[in-house]
């Protein structure tokens, strides 16, 4: 694992049950909460799911978030997951429904942090397959120039 400390972190944000809009609020509100401070913000899409196709559409975001300190990586995905429970997060199967999903694309103000571990993998795995996440990447401010 890179054992490089950052400030500042890309998170997607997601939610496909009940009110979606208010969970990704929920979310905002948690990611505070837990000491990642929300510098940049895109607009909330909604997007098909992938994997499990019959489930309902989500809506997704995409946040510039900066820490007090520079954390490591492993701190930053407790902090987030932290923030999912809080918003309401509760474990089905991978790629299930879910209330709160915050996921961690890139770390670094460039996304230069590279992590791979049984724990986690940055850049996020699935950025390729999910265009829309660039898309969203870009109005958080994130310029793919930048790398």
């Amino acid at each position: 694992m890179a054992d490089v400390s950052t400030d500042i972190a890309w998170l997607a944000l997601g939610a496909n049950i009940g009110s979606r809009s208010a969970a990704l609020a929920r979310q905002r509100a948690e990611v505070e909460r837990a000491g990642m401070h929300i510098e940049q913000a895109s607009a909330e899409v909604l997007t098909r799911s992938i994997g499990e196709t019959a489930l309902e559409d989500f809506h997704n975001q995409v946040l510039r978030v900066r820490s007090d300190r520079p954390l490591r990586p492993t701190l930053w995905l407790d902090r987030c997951q932290a923030a999912e429970r809080a918003a309401g997060r509760k474990q089905t199967y991978h790629w299930g429904p879910r209330v709160a999903d915050v996921d961690i694309l890139l770390l670094g103000a460039r996304g230069e942090v590279a992590v791979q571990t049984d724990r986690l993998t940055v850049p996020h795995p699935e950025l390729i397959n999910r265009p829309f996440l660039t898309a969203l990447l870009a109005q958080a401010g994130f310029s793919a120039g930048d790398r």
